[in-house]
């Protein structure tokens, strides 16, 4: 049930959502981001085409009292006007793409899934639209009003500072009132856009907050989940079994090269070797109890390996020490001296 849903999504659940296309997206935020790119590159979209009519309108004066125009020369003025008044035209309108999406895949954490192209029609069940569409609408209809009180109250506050100064733009020459009005007009959209932000940034905390509990997961989720992830339990218990059989296997081929075997006197083996020449310290080739440990004896014996009985170093040998690991500096003194008896027995040197 949806209300069982109480657990943070795990980075699997997250990784899922992705890859199904789900992103955190802030229409606000990002709409907010839109309109102050559009507020910086219309100035100098503006002061462009200022300067380009500026060149443009003198010429074609000129070329118009220089006499008729031919029907030839007609295309070419037109593309010439259109393409100088348009070119900057298309560089605003790339740029502002790119801003809106690499604001986007910030957002979204470079989000980018090929399922969101496929058709999904659920999405098209009236229904499902009908019964989305109070809470919908009211929230829509809320943020509107908000807004738009906002927006009055910017507007109002620069009609207060600029009251004097817009009464005077009919007594003020013609560029100079253009200029103030473009002023004016500059500092409302700039008003405008931090309230934009604001409402921008309230709403990508709330798409990020409803993000999340959308991918909520219940705990019955997690357990299946970490199941699924450490794979079959039969499946793992077979590994383990097939691993501890390798690792037998090779224990078995390593005790015909020990130096001596420990015992316990049979419920406990410890397989040990050592070469002077070689090796730093002793090794434990193998190691096991009971039916294993009977099976090291008897591989010792017919290998003519040394058996010595001495109970409390072999099991604390099986205990403290890993198989294919040198023994811990507290048994030297214990694994010297029955080395040394091994040798004396053996009548042979310390190298094998």
């Amino acid at each position: 049930m949806a209300n069982d849903k109480t657990e943070k999504p795990t980075p699997q659940r997250l990784k899922k959502a992705r890859e199904q296309g789900q992103f955190l997206v802030s229409r606000g935020f990002l709409s907010a981001i839109q309109f102050i790119v559009a507020i910086l590159l219309l100035d100098g979209l503006v002061n462009a085409w200022r300067n380009t009519l500026a060149m443009q309108f003198p010429r074609l004066l000129e070329r118009a009292f220089a006499g008729d125009i031919s029907s030839s020369e007609w295309p070419t003025l037109i593309r010439t006007v259109v393409l100088q008044n348009l070119t900057p035209l298309l560089y605003f309108i790339g740029a502002l793409l790119a801003i809106t999406l690499a604001v986007h895949l910030g957002i979204s954490k470079l989000g980018f899934s090929l399922q969101r192209l496929a058709p999904n029609f659920s999405r098209l069940s009236p229904a499902a639209k009908l019964k989305e569409l109070p809470a919908q609408n009211f929230k829509n209809v809320l943020e509107s009003v908000l807004l738009l009180a906002a927006l009055a109250l910017a507007v109002y506050a620069l009609l207060q500072d600029q009251a004097a100064a817009l009464v005077r733009l009919s007594l003020e020459p013609a560029a100079l009132a253009a200029a103030q009005i473009g002023e004016s007009i500059k500092a409302l959209l700039w008003k405008a856009a931090w309230l934009f932000i604001a409402f921008g940034v309230v709403d990508l905390i709330r798409q990020q907050r409803k993000y999340m509990s959308q991918l909520k997961m219940s705990k019955q989720e997690i357990k299946e989940e970490m199941k699924r992830q450490e794979g079959d339990p039969q499946m793992r218990g077979r590994i383990r079994r097939l691993r501890r059989e390798l690792l037998r296997k090779r224990m078995m081929q390593d005790v015909p090269k020990a130096t001596a075997v420990i015992v316990n006197p049979t419920h406990f083996a410890v397989a040990i070797r050592y070469e002077i020449e070689t090796m730093s310290s002793p090794q434990v080739v193998a190691k096991g109890k009971n039916w294993l440990a009977l099976r090291i004896r008897r591989i010792a014996m017919e290998n003519q390996i040394p058996i010595i009985e001495n109970p409390p170093l072999a099991r604390a040998l099986y205990d403290a020490v890993e198989v294919g690991r040198t023994i811990s500096p507290e048994f030297y003194k214990a694994i010297a001296e029955i080395l040394a008896y091994v040798y004396k027995i053996m009548g042979r040197a310390a190298v094998r």
